[in-house]
């Protein structure tokens, strides 16, 4: 006679007890909770200098260039004892991909970023669609304007004063550098020729 395997059936597991204690997703969230403040806290201290740290890294950019733009006035000074506000002449080119636009003076058209004929360079906008040339142009104080560009007469009584102007952090203040072939007084600061000059400073003004 087959046995029925349903007349003498397996009895039931009995139900497991569950352990006591708490959750791992209770513990992480009871310490995200009281973490939250500190967290706030650090956040708003190191993105602000995160910040500061990425404009002084872009205003390098201007130092850099500006002092090329001074060694280029000097080689061309010596061979033709002048200056030039032509770019293509003295042999100036800003880096790839320039945030900052760059003039030799006031009149004449500056070339697109990458260029070589003109009296300056414009700030890539290709690259950074964001940057508002015209708007860099204006932001710079008429009284950097003013003293910038050739003046006296050459050989001997001539200088030339460049002018680096960028938006490094997407307000309304534009930084502004200079640099000259003569020495200079800044705010009562003496800034001896060649040395790169921060007139406004985007990062505190």
């Amino acid at each position: 006679m087959t046995p029925n395997p349903m007349s003498n059936p397996m009895p039931a597991p009995a139900p497991q007890q569950k352990k006591g204690g708490v959750s791992a997703v209770v513990i992480i969230a009871v310490v995200v909770a009281l973490a939250c403040p500190c967290v706030g806290i650090l956040a708003a201290i190191a993105i602000p200098n995160f910040i500061k740290f990425q404009a002084r890294s872009k205003q390098s950019e201007a130092k850099a260039n500006l002092k090329s733009a001074y060694m280029s006035e000097k080689f061309y000074f010596e061979s033709n004892q002048k200056y030039s506000a032509d770019i293509g002449e003295v042999g100036f080119s800003a880096m790839p991909g320039n945030r900052y636009m760059y003039s030799f003076s006031t009149d004449g058209e500056l070339a697109e970023a990458g260029g070589s004929k003109g009296s300056g360079v414009k700030a890539d906008s290709k690259k950074f669609p964001t940057i508002d040339n015209e708007a860099i142009e204006k932001g710079v104080p008429q009284e950097i304007w003013a003293d910038s560009g050739i003046e006296g007469e050459c050989p001997n009584a001539c200088s030339i004063t460049i002018v680096a102007a960028g938006n490094i952090d997407n307000d309304d203040t534009i930084d502004v550098w200079t640099v000259s072939t003569k020495d200079r007084v800044i705010g009562g600061q003496n800034v001896p020729a060649g040395t790169p000059h921060n007139d406004v400073n985007d990062i505190t003004d």
